[in-house]
């Protein structure tokens, strides 16, 4: 739930669900083009609304509550949103380009396993995994420590760590329950229907 990660996540996710519900796919596609269209268009919906419902909210929440720390530390603009609407734009920006990845995985999934090229949609989004992974360990101790931009950039080390502020905690345990148990419903459901 940071600003530097959650566009792949969109896009991971999109492209996890079209890989298992693979043999969906090649059902749909063997029995007609606008069966294949149906099934195109309920993963879409899956997918841009995961952006639209939980982890798009739930990035909000902490754009507006801890700024500094959504952004890990990358910039100072998401504190200097008051009065500065070229400022609040970056977060209109960061909201569509949520949707943009959900609705790109979705479609290179879906292109992608009617090709046949599942391995090589595997291999895309566990690259993206990683290196979302990479970028956001990269920053470090960012993750793990709360303050503004600038005390961030000024020493670290001084900052509390995020366990130790009661109310960023609760609410960054909520949101990550509220934004990962969808996930686990549809991944379950789409590799699910998809076995039928």
């Amino acid at each position: 739930m940071v600003i530097p990660t959650d566009v792949q996540v969109t896009f991971i996710v999109a492209a996890v669900l079209a890989d298992l519900g693979a043999k969906q796919i090649y059902a749909a596609k063997a029995v007609s083009e606008e069966r294949l269209t149906s099934l195109y268009g309920r993963y879409k919906f899956r997918a841009v609304s995961y952006p639209g419902l939980f982890l798009g909210p739930g990035a909000t929440a902490f754009m507006l509550g801890w700024p500094a720390w959504e952004s890990q530390y990358w910039s100072p603009v998401f504190e200097l949103t008051a009065n500065q609407p070229a400022y609040a734009m970056y977060y209109a920006l960061f909201l569509f380009l949520l949707f943009a990845g959900a609705w790109f995985g979705t479609w290179l999934g879906f292109k992608w396993v009617i090709e046949g090229k599942r391995k090589t949609l595997r291999i895309l989004y566990t690259s993206v995994l990683l290196l979302t992974l990479g970028i956001y360990f990269w920053q470090w101790p960012a993750p793990v420590r709360l303050g503004s931009y600038k005390a961030f950039h000024t020493n670290p080390d001084d900052l509390p760590y995020i366990w130790q502020n009661r109310g960023f905690f609760i609410s960054f345990c909520l949101i990550l329950v509220y934004t990962t148990i969808p996930l686990i419903i549809w991944a379950f459901n789409t590799w699910k229907e998809s076995r039928k």
